[in-house]
């Protein structure tokens, strides 16, 4: 099976025409800042216009000092995302980023959960 990524600008128009032809949206979210205004905004755009599947992504989860932050983050913004998706929605979480890139088995795992996901046919 083959998969196509697209990129979109940081501009609602442009990202509501990249959902509505999309399969999935990957919302990538900085865990160490949280959730932006404009990610409620974008999500409140697609649930009117035809919601695509939604897949949380959470980076940046190296630059907690404890692993008592890291858990309580992860469970707020865990709670936060199926609040504003749906109880149960994917989520996924990359630790930490080593010269410029991703850990290899982070994004190998990502893909083969990609991969696994059962897409709804669109509907013009």
């Amino acid at each position: 099976r083959r998969i196509t990524l697209l990129e979109c600008p940081n501009d609602a128009a442009a990202m509501l025409d990249a959902a509505k032809v999309a399969d999935l949206v990957l919302l990538c979210v900085d865990a160490k800042f949280g959730f932006e205004m404009e990610s409620f905004e974008f999500l409140n755009m697609m649930q009117t216009h035809g919601f695509p599947k939604v897949m949380g992504v959470f980076t940046h989860l190296d630059q907690f000092r404890t692993m008592k932050n890291l858990r309580k983050t992860k469970k707020l913004l865990k709670h936060r995302f199926w609040t504003e998706i749906y109880d149960g929605a994917k989520m996924f979480y990359f630790g930490g980023v080593v010269n410029g890139k991703y850990l290899k088995h982070e994004v190998k795992q990502l893909t083969l959960l990609l991969g696994r996901v059962k897409y709804r046919p669109l509907v013009w």
